[in-house]
């Protein structure tokens, strides 16, 4: 048991003397384990975290001790205020006689404040709740960090004999979390022909990629996905647990025709390396004009071809060229395409 060798605060220290009595309740959760060495853990339930713009997230604050326990206090902060914000806090009235919560630095941190009339038993314990709202209308992530004794009135839980988790001794009493900000959800419809369909996925979903997920609304309805290597020039098949990902091109073979959706945030900025040869390669959210949409790539391309599902034949786009003899003259949102380049380039928009 490590000794107390700092002063608890003078507030805590009043939050101790009243003489109001109530027993703090040993919560029953799934606790996580204590550090080798340490005699108690503070953490977050959940220790990450998501929400789409302008939604907030709440965490659970919980210690975890091995030794009886009586006050303290966790001051939160979040790294990056313009992605996460602390937006409110409330400590557990429930099981502490007197306690705080207050945000501070707008929004940047937050400090649970607890105290007990006497120690309590070693258990779980738990000390309130913190809000996190989503500030950026993009996606960005942020960690959400128990502060040392630097940043406002640090982190700490004591009992009547000593410190026993103190941030500013050792990190290994705290277990830090994240928070990820999601952009706007949006969902993504597109009828898909029986036989072969050239498609690529305009929106990011942040939760599961998988093909299993991005895929469920046909599941019953193809039997064959393929991306192309262009750097082994060769064919991949992609099982139902293979992740998938934006900015590249996928051939499905329906089996029968049906309407593919699915769920996420708007897949804005591409940044795709080209191989010389054969590319197959996906677009973003948003439709384009040629040449236009492929001036980062201008002068390094032979032409592009897309696929023409209703005919189950190649169309063709050359820069340069006549726009009588061009079949398409747009790059899609949701449409695969084959770019040869001639050189290694890279594909940027916008």
């Amino acid at each position: 048991m490590k000794r107390n060798d700092r002063i608890v605060s003078t507030s805590l220290l009043a939050m101790v003397m009243v003489l109001a009595i109530a027993v703090p309740m040993i919560t029953t959760v799934v606790a996580v384990p204590v550090n080798p060495g340490e005699d108690a853990i503070a953490y977050f339930e959940p220790q990450h975290s998501t929400a789409t713009y302008g939604n907030s997230q709440t965490m659970d604050v919980y210690i975890n001790s091995t030794v009886p326990i009586r006050s303290g206090a966790l001051t939160i902060y979040t790294t990056n205020n313009g992605c996460g914000n602390i937006t409110g806090a409330t400590y557990n009235s429930t099981n502490w006689f007197r306690g705080a919560a207050n945000v501070f630095d707008g929004g940047n941190a937050t400090v649970l404040g607890f105290a007990a009339t006497s120690d309590q038993p070693a258990g779980v314990y738990h000390i309130g709740t913190f809000t996190v709202t989503c500030e950026n209308a993009g996606s960005c992530s942020c960690d959400l960090k128990f502060a040392n004794n630097s940043l406002l009135s640090g982190s700490y839980a004591v009992n009547s004999s000593a410190t026993i988790i103190d941030r500013e001794v050792s990190a290994d009493g705290f277990r830090d979390g994240t928070f990820t900000c999601m952009a706007p959800q949006e969902t993504f419809s597109k009828e898909l022909v029986e036989g072969w369909n050239l498609i690529s996925l305009p929106l990011t979903n942040t939760t599961n990629m998988t093909v299993a997920n991005i895929m469920s609304s046909i599941s019953s309805k193809y039997d064959a996905l393929y991306r192309y290597d262009a750097s082994i020039h060769s064919w991949v098949a992609l099982s139902s647990s293979d992740t998938m990902e934006n900015g590249v091109g996928y051939f499905i073979h329906m089996t029968s025709a049906g309407t593919w959706t699915y769920s996420g945030s708007a897949y804005t900025t591409m940044d795709i390396a080209l191989e010389p040869g054969l590319n197959m390669v996906g677009w973003v959210n948003t439709s384009a004009d040629l040449p236009d949409a492929l001036n980062s790539i201008a002068g390094n391309y032979r032409y592009v071809a897309k696929w023409n599902a209703t005919a189950q034949s190649y169309e063709v786009y050359v820069a340069g060229a006549p726009a009588a003899f061009n079949d398409f003259t747009m790059m899609e949102r949701g449409e695969g395409y084959f770019i040869v380049a001639t050189t290694n380039c890279t594909l940027t928009y916008p």
